[in-house]
Protein backbone atom coordinates (compact mmCIF):
# COMPACT_ATOMS: atom_id res chain seq x y z
CA UNK A 1 0.00 0.00 0.00
CA UNK A 2 1.06 3.39 -0.01
CA UNK A 3 0.85 4.55 3.18
CA UNK A 4 0.88 8.35 4.94
CA UNK A 5 1.58 8.91 8.82
CA UNK A 6 0.37 12.57 9.59
CA UNK A 7 2.12 12.85 13.46
CA UNK A 8 2.76 14.82 15.87
CA UNK A 9 6.87 14.33 15.97
CA UNK A 10 9.36 14.35 13.23
CA UNK A 11 11.53 11.06 12.93
CA UNK A 12 15.10 12.00 14.40
CA UNK A 13 13.57 13.85 17.19
CA UNK A 14 15.08 13.15 20.69
CA UNK A 15 11.82 11.60 21.16
CA UNK A 16 11.04 8.55 19.49
CA UNK A 17 7.04 7.93 19.48
CA UNK A 18 4.74 5.48 18.09
CA UNK A 19 4.30 6.63 14.75
CA UNK A 20 7.92 6.15 14.14
CA UNK A 21 8.19 2.53 14.93
CA UNK A 22 4.68 1.92 13.11
CA UNK A 23 6.04 3.18 10.13
CA UNK A 24 9.24 1.44 10.34
CA UNK A 25 7.36 -1.75 10.96
CA UNK A 26 4.99 -1.16 7.89
CA UNK A 27 8.04 0.11 5.36
CA UNK A 28 9.36 -3.46 6.61
CA UNK A 29 6.32 -5.13 5.32
CA UNK A 30 7.03 -3.63 1.62
CA UNK A 31 4.76 -0.55 2.04
CA UNK A 32 6.02 2.58 0.88
CA UNK A 33 5.03 5.35 3.69
CA UNK A 34 5.78 8.84 3.82
CA UNK A 35 6.24 9.85 7.79
CA UNK A 36 4.89 13.76 7.74
CA UNK A 37 5.36 15.66 11.17
CA UNK A 38 3.81 18.86 12.12
CA UNK A 39 4.79 21.48 9.53
CA UNK A 40 6.97 24.36 10.09
CA UNK A 41 5.60 27.97 8.89
CA UNK A 42 7.59 31.53 8.30
CA UNK A 43 6.33 32.27 12.08
CA UNK A 44 8.80 29.68 13.35
CA UNK A 45 12.04 31.68 12.31
CA UNK A 46 11.00 33.58 14.60
CA UNK A 47 12.16 30.81 17.49
CA UNK A 48 15.39 29.84 15.58
CA UNK A 49 17.14 29.65 18.25
CA UNK A 50 15.71 26.86 19.29
CA UNK A 51 17.38 23.30 18.30
CA UNK A 52 14.36 21.88 17.60
CA UNK A 53 12.92 24.29 15.02
CA UNK A 54 16.62 24.16 13.42
CA UNK A 55 16.51 20.05 13.18
CA UNK A 56 13.29 20.56 11.54
CA UNK A 57 14.27 22.98 8.94
CA UNK A 58 17.06 21.11 8.31
CA UNK A 59 14.87 18.05 7.72
CA UNK A 60 12.71 20.53 5.40
CA UNK A 61 15.64 21.31 3.43
CA UNK A 62 16.51 17.88 2.71
CA UNK A 63 18.96 16.62 5.33
CA UNK A 64 18.57 12.74 6.06
CA UNK A 65 18.50 12.16 10.50
CA UNK A 66 16.87 8.97 10.35
CA UNK A 67 18.59 5.45 8.65
CA UNK A 68 14.95 3.70 7.53
CA UNK A 69 13.91 3.74 4.30
CA UNK A 70 10.34 5.81 5.43
CA UNK A 71 9.72 9.18 3.58
CA UNK A 72 10.73 11.84 6.81
CA UNK A 73 9.36 15.26 5.99
CA UNK A 74 8.76 17.95 7.57
CA UNK A 75 6.56 20.26 5.39
CA UNK A 76 6.07 23.98 4.96
CA UNK A 77 2.75 25.81 5.45
CA UNK A 78 1.10 29.53 6.14
CA UNK A 79 0.57 29.57 9.78
CA UNK A 80 1.13 27.63 12.52
CA UNK A 81 -1.89 26.22 14.74
CA UNK A 82 -1.63 29.34 17.19
CA UNK A 83 -2.74 31.30 14.51
CA UNK A 84 -4.51 28.52 12.39
CA UNK A 85 -6.32 26.72 15.29
CA UNK A 86 -8.38 29.93 15.83
CA UNK A 87 -9.30 30.44 12.52
CA UNK A 88 -10.40 26.77 12.03
CA UNK A 89 -12.97 26.49 15.10
CA UNK A 90 -14.70 29.11 13.72
CA UNK A 91 -14.22 28.50 9.80
CA UNK A 92 -13.57 24.61 9.15
CA UNK A 93 -10.65 25.32 7.19
CA UNK A 94 -7.38 24.14 8.01
CA UNK A 95 -4.69 27.49 6.57
CA UNK A 96 -1.75 25.15 8.44
CA UNK A 97 -1.80 22.77 6.14
CA UNK A 98 1.19 21.84 3.88
CA UNK A 99 1.31 21.68 0.26
CA UNK A 100 1.38 17.66 0.64
CA UNK A 101 1.17 16.62 -3.03
CA UNK A 102 4.11 18.11 -3.64
CA UNK A 103 5.96 15.74 -1.22
CA UNK A 104 3.60 12.94 -2.98
CA UNK A 105 5.20 13.92 -6.41
CA UNK A 106 8.80 14.07 -5.25
CA UNK A 107 8.68 10.52 -3.57
CA UNK A 108 6.52 9.17 -6.34
CA UNK A 109 3.27 8.51 -4.32
CA UNK A 110 0.93 9.33 -6.87
CA UNK A 111 -2.56 7.83 -4.61
CA UNK A 112 -2.90 7.37 -0.52
CA UNK A 113 -4.35 4.07 0.27
CA UNK A 114 -4.16 4.50 4.21
CA UNK A 115 -3.86 7.52 6.08
CA UNK A 116 -2.73 7.01 9.80
CA UNK A 117 -3.49 10.91 11.73
CA UNK A 118 -1.93 11.00 15.44
CA UNK A 119 -2.17 14.66 14.76
CA UNK A 120 -5.00 16.65 15.06
CA UNK A 121 -3.71 19.75 13.89
CA UNK A 122 -3.90 17.90 10.33
CA UNK A 123 -7.46 17.78 10.12
CA UNK A 124 -8.15 17.97 6.50
CA UNK A 125 -5.65 16.17 5.11
CA UNK A 126 -8.01 13.68 4.12
CA UNK A 127 -9.56 16.13 1.84
CA UNK A 128 -6.87 16.77 0.17
CA UNK A 129 -4.86 12.98 -0.52
CA UNK A 130 -8.38 11.36 -0.72
CA UNK A 131 -7.58 8.37 0.90
CA UNK A 132 -9.14 4.67 0.73
CA UNK A 133 -8.92 4.60 4.19
CA UNK A 134 -8.35 7.32 6.70
CA UNK A 135 -7.15 6.20 10.50
CA UNK A 136 -7.59 8.76 13.29
CA UNK A 137 -4.89 7.45 15.91
CA UNK A 138 -4.73 10.26 18.93
CA UNK A 139 -2.12 8.88 21.79
CA UNK A 140 -3.29 11.55 24.33
CA UNK A 141 -6.66 13.74 25.40
CA UNK A 142 -4.52 16.16 23.46
CA UNK A 143 -7.56 19.06 24.23
CA UNK A 144 -6.86 18.61 27.73
CA UNK A 145 -3.14 18.25 27.36
CA UNK A 146 -2.86 21.39 25.73
CA UNK A 147 -5.60 23.19 27.26
CA UNK A 148 -6.35 24.73 23.37
CA UNK A 149 -10.55 24.78 22.87
CA UNK A 150 -9.40 24.56 18.63
CA UNK A 151 -8.05 21.26 19.29
CA UNK A 152 -11.39 19.79 20.50
CA UNK A 153 -13.16 21.04 17.14
CA UNK A 154 -10.35 19.24 15.14
CA UNK A 155 -10.69 16.19 16.46
CA UNK A 156 -14.65 16.62 16.66
CA UNK A 157 -14.55 17.56 13.10
CA UNK A 158 -11.77 14.43 12.26
CA UNK A 159 -14.08 11.67 14.04
CA UNK A 160 -16.95 12.62 11.58
CA UNK A 161 -14.99 11.81 8.77
CA UNK A 162 -12.95 8.79 9.30
CA UNK A 163 -13.46 5.42 8.72
CA UNK A 164 -12.19 3.84 11.87
CA UNK A 165 -10.63 5.71 15.49
CA UNK A 166 -7.51 3.43 16.77
CA UNK A 167 -6.65 4.78 20.51
CA UNK A 168 -3.45 3.96 22.68
CA UNK A 169 -5.13 3.65 25.98
CA UNK A 170 -9.18 3.19 27.35
CA UNK A 171 -9.63 6.86 28.68
CA UNK A 172 -8.93 8.51 25.19
CA UNK A 173 -10.78 5.92 23.33
CA UNK A 174 -13.60 6.67 25.38
CA UNK A 175 -13.42 10.67 25.05
CA UNK A 176 -12.92 10.52 21.05
CA UNK A 177 -15.66 7.88 20.61
CA UNK A 178 -18.63 10.17 22.29
CA UNK A 179 -18.27 12.33 19.20
CA UNK A 180 -19.25 9.22 16.80
CA UNK A 181 -20.17 6.11 18.51
CA UNK A 182 -20.59 4.58 14.84
CA UNK A 183 -17.14 4.77 13.87
CA UNK A 184 -15.26 1.14 14.33
CA UNK A 185 -12.40 1.00 16.87
CA UNK A 186 -9.53 -0.54 18.23
CA UNK A 187 -7.51 -0.49 21.38
CA UNK A 188 -3.85 -0.56 20.49
CA UNK A 189 -1.15 0.46 23.03
CA UNK A 190 1.71 1.62 22.23
CA UNK A 191 4.63 -0.81 22.05
CA UNK A 192 8.52 -1.82 22.14
CA UNK A 193 11.03 -1.95 20.00
CA UNK A 194 11.96 -5.23 21.87
CA UNK A 195 15.57 -5.74 20.84
CA UNK A 196 16.92 -2.75 20.63
CA UNK A 197 15.88 -2.59 24.64
CA UNK A 198 16.53 -6.43 25.81
CA UNK A 199 20.16 -6.69 24.05
CA UNK A 200 23.04 -6.45 26.51
CA UNK A 201 24.89 -3.40 26.49
CA UNK A 202 27.72 -2.47 28.11
CA UNK A 203 27.58 -0.06 31.55
CA UNK A 204 27.90 3.60 30.04
CA UNK A 205 31.15 5.80 31.36
CA UNK A 206 29.14 8.53 33.34
CA UNK A 207 26.88 5.71 34.96
CA UNK A 208 29.75 3.75 36.12
CA UNK A 209 31.30 5.98 38.99
CA UNK A 210 27.30 6.25 40.27
CA UNK A 211 26.39 3.50 43.49
CA UNK A 212 23.88 0.92 43.36
CA UNK A 213 20.78 0.54 43.94
CA UNK A 214 19.78 2.91 40.83
CA UNK A 215 16.32 4.11 40.50
CA UNK A 216 16.28 5.46 36.95
CA UNK A 217 13.94 8.01 34.63
CA UNK A 218 14.41 8.54 31.26
CA UNK A 219 11.58 11.06 29.77
CA UNK A 220 10.48 14.86 29.75
CA UNK A 221 10.55 16.50 33.31
CA UNK A 222 7.52 19.00 32.21
CA UNK A 223 4.02 19.41 34.11
CA UNK A 224 3.25 15.71 33.67
CA UNK A 225 5.76 14.32 35.83
CA UNK A 226 5.61 13.94 39.66
CA UNK A 227 8.64 16.01 40.67
CA UNK A 228 7.25 16.25 44.23
CA UNK A 229 7.47 12.81 44.49
CA UNK A 230 11.12 12.47 42.73
CA UNK A 231 11.74 15.58 45.45
CA UNK A 232 10.68 13.56 48.38
CA UNK A 233 12.44 10.48 47.06
CA UNK A 234 15.93 11.74 46.51
CA UNK A 235 15.31 13.64 50.39
CA UNK A 236 14.32 10.08 52.25
CA UNK A 237 16.15 8.09 50.73
CA UNK A 238 19.54 8.90 50.46
CA UNK A 239 20.77 5.49 49.86
CA UNK A 240 19.14 5.06 46.34
CA UNK A 241 20.98 6.93 43.38
CA UNK A 242 18.13 9.09 41.43
CA UNK A 243 19.34 8.55 37.61
CA UNK A 244 17.67 11.27 35.31
CA UNK A 245 17.74 10.89 31.71
CA UNK A 246 16.18 13.80 29.48
CA UNK A 247 16.61 17.69 28.78
CA UNK A 248 16.33 19.04 32.10
CA UNK A 249 16.45 23.05 32.83
CA UNK A 250 18.48 25.37 35.12
CA UNK A 251 15.24 25.78 37.70
CA UNK A 252 15.40 22.18 37.91
CA UNK A 253 18.92 21.42 38.84
CA UNK A 254 18.82 23.94 41.21
CA UNK A 255 16.07 22.25 43.08
CA UNK A 256 17.82 19.65 43.40
CA UNK A 257 21.05 20.90 44.13
CA UNK A 258 21.13 19.77 47.94
CA UNK A 259 21.12 16.21 47.08
CA UNK A 260 24.54 14.68 45.87
CA UNK A 261 23.02 11.49 45.05
CA UNK A 262 21.06 12.88 42.26
CA UNK A 263 21.79 12.37 38.87
CA UNK A 264 21.09 14.76 35.95
CA UNK A 265 22.63 12.94 32.85
CA UNK A 266 21.32 14.95 30.42
CA UNK A 267 19.52 13.67 26.84
CA UNK A 268 20.55 10.89 25.24
CA UNK A 269 20.38 9.47 22.06
CA UNK A 270 17.43 6.83 21.40
CA UNK A 271 20.08 4.37 20.66
CA UNK A 272 22.09 4.78 23.73
CA UNK A 273 18.96 4.53 26.19
CA UNK A 274 19.25 0.38 26.85
CA UNK A 275 22.69 0.48 28.18
CA UNK A 276 21.24 2.82 30.66
CA UNK A 277 18.29 1.02 31.78
CA UNK A 278 20.31 -2.69 31.76
CA UNK A 279 22.69 -1.48 34.30
CA UNK A 280 19.88 0.24 36.89
CA UNK A 281 17.81 -1.42 39.26
CA UNK A 282 14.39 -0.14 39.08
CA UNK A 283 12.97 2.40 36.89
CA UNK A 284 10.26 5.28 37.30
CA UNK A 285 7.29 6.88 35.68
CA UNK A 286 5.99 9.00 38.53
CA UNK A 287 2.91 11.02 36.91
CA UNK A 288 1.90 14.33 38.29
CA UNK A 289 -2.19 14.74 38.48
CA UNK A 290 -2.51 16.44 35.01
CA UNK A 291 -5.32 15.89 33.34
CA UNK A 292 -3.71 14.54 29.99
CA UNK A 293 -2.17 11.53 32.45
CA UNK A 294 -5.30 9.87 32.84
CA UNK A 295 -5.12 8.87 28.61
CA UNK A 296 -1.36 8.15 28.40
CA UNK A 297 -0.01 5.22 27.42
CA UNK A 298 3.16 5.86 28.26
CA UNK A 299 6.12 3.87 25.75
CA UNK A 300 8.60 3.97 28.48
CA UNK A 301 6.70 1.42 30.43
CA UNK A 302 7.36 -1.31 28.10
CA UNK A 303 10.95 -0.10 27.12
CA UNK A 304 11.79 -0.35 30.77
CA UNK A 305 10.37 -3.93 30.89
CA UNK A 306 12.35 -5.35 27.69
CA UNK A 307 15.42 -3.82 30.08
CA UNK A 308 13.85 -6.46 32.96
CA UNK A 309 13.33 -3.54 35.35
CA UNK A 310 10.32 -3.31 37.78
CA UNK A 311 8.24 0.12 37.13
CA UNK A 312 7.30 2.44 40.42
CA UNK A 313 4.31 4.14 38.52
CA UNK A 314 1.28 6.69 39.97
CA UNK A 315 -1.90 4.54 39.57
CA UNK A 316 -4.05 5.31 36.86
CA UNK A 317 -6.91 4.11 35.56
CA UNK A 318 -5.53 3.10 32.57
CA UNK A 319 -2.07 1.31 33.82
CA UNK A 320 -4.15 -0.29 36.58
CA UNK A 321 -6.16 -1.84 33.86
CA UNK A 322 -3.22 -3.48 32.36
CA UNK A 323 -2.38 -5.28 35.07
CA UNK A 324 1.02 -5.78 34.83
CA UNK A 325 2.65 -7.82 36.86
CA UNK A 326 5.87 -5.92 36.75
CA UNK A 327 4.39 -2.43 37.96
CA UNK A 328 4.33 -1.60 41.38
CA UNK A 329 1.72 1.21 41.96
CA UNK A 330 1.75 4.43 44.23
CA UNK A 331 -1.05 6.71 44.56
CA UNK A 332 0.34 10.33 46.32
CA UNK A 333 3.79 12.23 46.15
CA UNK A 334 4.56 11.00 49.67
CA UNK A 335 4.12 7.25 48.93
CA UNK A 336 6.74 7.15 45.90
CA UNK A 337 10.25 6.78 48.56
CA UNK A 338 8.74 3.86 50.04
CA UNK A 339 7.46 1.99 47.05
CA UNK A 340 11.03 2.44 45.49
CA UNK A 341 12.26 0.97 48.53
CA UNK A 342 9.63 -2.06 48.18
CA UNK A 343 10.78 -2.83 44.72
CA UNK A 344 14.21 -3.01 45.59
CA UNK A 345 13.83 -5.36 47.93
CA UNK A 346 11.44 -7.44 46.29
CA UNK A 347 13.98 -8.40 43.58
CA UNK A 348 13.20 -8.93 39.97
CA UNK A 349 13.26 -11.74 37.95
CA UNK A 350 14.38 -10.01 34.95
CA UNK A 351 13.77 -12.57 32.63
CA UNK A 352 9.97 -12.90 33.16
CA UNK A 353 10.01 -8.87 33.07
CA UNK A 354 11.61 -9.07 29.74
CA UNK A 355 8.99 -11.97 28.44
CA UNK A 356 6.18 -9.78 29.59
CA UNK A 357 7.20 -6.89 27.18
CA UNK A 358 7.97 -9.06 24.22
CA UNK A 359 3.74 -9.47 24.01
CA UNK A 360 4.09 -6.17 23.22
CA UNK A 361 6.84 -5.70 20.27
CA UNK A 362 6.13 -3.14 17.74
CA UNK A 363 5.66 -6.17 14.92
CA UNK A 364 2.96 -7.66 16.66
CA UNK A 365 1.21 -4.38 16.97
CA UNK A 366 1.41 -3.27 13.32
CA UNK A 367 -0.16 -6.78 12.59
CA UNK A 368 -2.97 -6.06 15.18
CA UNK A 369 -3.71 -2.85 13.33
CA UNK A 370 -3.42 -3.81 9.48
CA UNK A 371 -6.41 -7.00 10.53
CA UNK A 372 -8.18 -4.36 12.21
CA UNK A 373 -7.68 -1.81 8.77
CA UNK A 374 -8.26 -4.96 6.49
CA UNK A 375 -11.77 -5.79 8.34
CA UNK A 376 -13.33 -2.17 8.03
Amino acid sequence: MNIMFASHTYMGSPFVVGSHHLSRELEKLGHSVIHVSTPLSPFHLLKWKDRDIQARFQILQGKRVDTSAVVNSVPMSMLPWEIAGPIFKRTKKNWMLPSIKKVMREHNMDSVDLLLIDQPRFVGLEKLVSPKVTIYRPTDIYSKMTGDASIASAEQTLMSVVDGLVSTSGPVLSELHEYNPSVPTLLLENGVEYEHFSAPAAEPDDLKSIPGPRAIYVGALDERLDLKGLKLLAKEKPNISLVIIGPVNDETRRDFAEFAHVHFLGAKKYANVPAYLQHSHVALLPLSNHAANAGRSPMKLYEYAAAGLPVVVTETPELLRRQEKFLHFYQGSEDLPQKVEEALALGSDRVAIRDMAKRHAWDAKVNTLLDFIDNL
